[in-house]
């Protein structure tokens, strides 16, 4: 039996060493990059089973992926490699300020024929958790369709459900994701969404009209990030206001959000309430942000007891 499972698309990642227009850049390095695949290396670096679900192509650079997630002791079983498709690539830039821009060249990737007859209903029904993010379903009509199918077997397997909103307007306008995204977002048992995601999906900038909006979808429990903010918390247990955790000299954003889902996953797992398992998404994210990349920057137990400054809510 599995703890979690997650679906999605992973790419090969390529970083500017130096700062300023990719243009200029003349050395990179060569990481994995995708939401679920880095959850579920988080989760997996926490000690718990986790299974990744996903299509990549036959190539170097989707054996380079697959070596990755079976170093971090992530179950593979579900990974298919498809023979003449490509594996899905971006390239980021290093801003010292402001948003690095990222370019994919993702949409002929393997991973966006990857339909429902892909998913294995008995490998979702293993698990306790299904963990989805927003950009699969805006990857393809077929990868839309196999977010839908895995949550209706989860739901149909009493398999809790978790959603990371994740938007990215470069993988679909406003206009055309947002009536799914919400769809999507009413299935989810545990709903996180971040503040600026929100504003470009809806255009709704107030974070009570945010938090109002995603319990008018009907979700039971939700953790709306606000960024310096912290995190509001809506549950059984009412509306709830989690700070942040204030890193001095954060040194990488990127893959950060994912982190953040890898540490509340792990607080589901171990029973704790929402806002209990934001604390501990932060302290996962805190650590994150300290070290270069997103898998490679992922805390193991040892290391979140070394932040010591923080409260330690883990319930170990």
């Amino acid at each position: 039996m599995l703890d979690v499972v997650t679906l999605g698309e992973t790419c090969a990642a390529f970083v500017a060493k130096s700062g300023g227009p990719l243009r200029h850049t003349l050395e990179f390095e060569r990481r994995i990059g995708g939401a679920e695949s880095t959850v579920a290396a988080g989760v997996a670096r926490l000690g718990y089973r986790v299974g990744w679900i996903s299509r990549l192509g036959a190539d170097e650079l989707g054996e380079f992926i697959l070596g990755v997630m079976r170093s971090e002791n992530v179950d593979v079983e579900h990974v298919t490699m498809v023979n003449d498709e490509q594996t899905g690539v971006f390239i980021r830039e290093n801003r010292s300020s402001g948003s690095s821009n990222v370019f994919y060249y993702r949409s002929n990737s393997a991973f966006t024929s990857f339909s429902a007859d892909d998913l294995d209903e008995d490998y979702i029904g293993s698990a306790k958790i299904l963990h989805l993010g927003g950009i699969t379903p805006g990857l393809s009509t077929s990868c839309f369709a196999a977010v839908e199918r895995a949550m209706e077997i989860a739901r149909a397997r009493n398999v809790t459900i978790t959603f990371d909103l994740n938007y990215r307007a470069k993988v679909w306008p406003p206009e055309d994701a947002r009536g799914p995204l919400e769809g999507l977002m009413a299935n989810a048992d545990h709903l996180l969404a971040g503040r600026e995601d929100l504003i470009k999906l809806t255009g709704i900038t107030d974070s009570e009209a945010q938090l109002n909006y995603l319990i008018g979808l009907g979700v039971s429990n939700i953790a709306l990030k606000v960024g310096a903010d912290g995190t509001i918390c809506s549950g059984p247990e009412g509306v709830e206001h989690v700070p942040s955790i204030a890193v001095d000299r954060p040194v990488d954003r990127f893959g950060v959000g994912d982190a953040f889902a890898a540490g509340y996953i792990v607080g589901l797992l171990k029973g704790l309430p929402v806002p209990g398992a934001v604390n501990l998404a932060n302290k996962v994210a805190g650590w994150s942000l300290q070290l270069p990349g997103n898998i490679e920057s992922l805390p193991n137990w040892k290391e979140l007891d070394a932040m010591s400054e923080i409260i330690d809510v883990t319930g170990r």
